[in-house]
């Protein structure tokens, strides 16, 4: 059998985007479109037999802080037999590669052409990390964790206070832990982050990994159990 000859994977399109929906079976008609859904929880309600999904996830209206939601709605595909190629507008590189790190298979922008969208289809299904080209540097990234520092639940929790300008006191309440440990999460971030620190603030920070706790009631803490 030639390479143009082997089985079409079969596909899942997760987007809360109608036209998203509707357009990509249209678009990519060689390919086996199993399904359409709004959400995770509507596709592995289903049960569709999609060894690929196309996954966007809403930036509003979360139950958790973006780069959780993201990176739990991968691992719950992941655990359910699917395969992931996160199709997306989203740029953070912390975002994305949090869903590499959960199990993403692929990353695809939504600005991309049609055949690297393919492109990236089909390297899902056979398990080979792909990133489209106009995320530039994310695959190099992607290969080599180190590159990018990693934070705690709880450095992060701290980061996002600080860029509201919560005051260690309130923060240490609120996360039942004592200033001196608020104090010692916030050094941590600090030092990772130095060189962006040095002219910009916490709030752009949290922005540039993408950290907004978007869809949080006010008040509302997240599972601290990580930390």
């Amino acid at each position: 059998m030639t390479a143009d000859a082997r089985p079409q994977p079969t596909v899942a399109v997760v987007d809360p985007h109608t036209l998203a929906r509707t357009a990509l079976p249209l678009v990519l008609p060689e390919l086996t479109f199993v399904g359409s859904f709004r959400t995770p929880d509507e596709l592995l309600a289903a049960a569709a037999p999609a060894e690929v999904v196309l996954l966007e996830i809403p930036r509003g209206a979360l139950d958790h802080p973006p780069l959780l939601a993201w990176t739990e709605a991968v691992e719950r595909l992941v655990r359910a037999g699917h395969r992931v190629c996160i199709h997306t507008f989203e740029r953070s590189r912390v975002m994305l590669l949090g869903c590499l790190d959960a199990g993403a298979t692929a990353i695809a922008h939504k600005s991309d052409p049609l055949d690297e969208l393919r492109a990236a289809v089909l390297a899902t299904a056979t398990g080979q990390l792909l990133v489209t080209g106009s995320l530039s540097g994310l695959a190099e990234l992607a290969r080599d964790r180190t590159a990018l520092p990693a934070l705690t639940e709880r450095q992060r929790l701290v980061l996002s206070a600080r860029a509201r300008g919560e005051k260690f006191d309130s923060i240490a309440r609120r996360l039942f832990i004592s200033r001196k440990v608020a104090e010692e999460h916030w050094a941590v971030v600090a030092r990772k982050f130095a060189g962006f620190l040095r002219d910009h603030s916490a709030a752009d920070l949290e922005r540039l990994l993408g950290l907004e706790p978007a869809g949080l009631a006010e008040g509302s803490l997240p599972d601290l159990r990580a930390g």
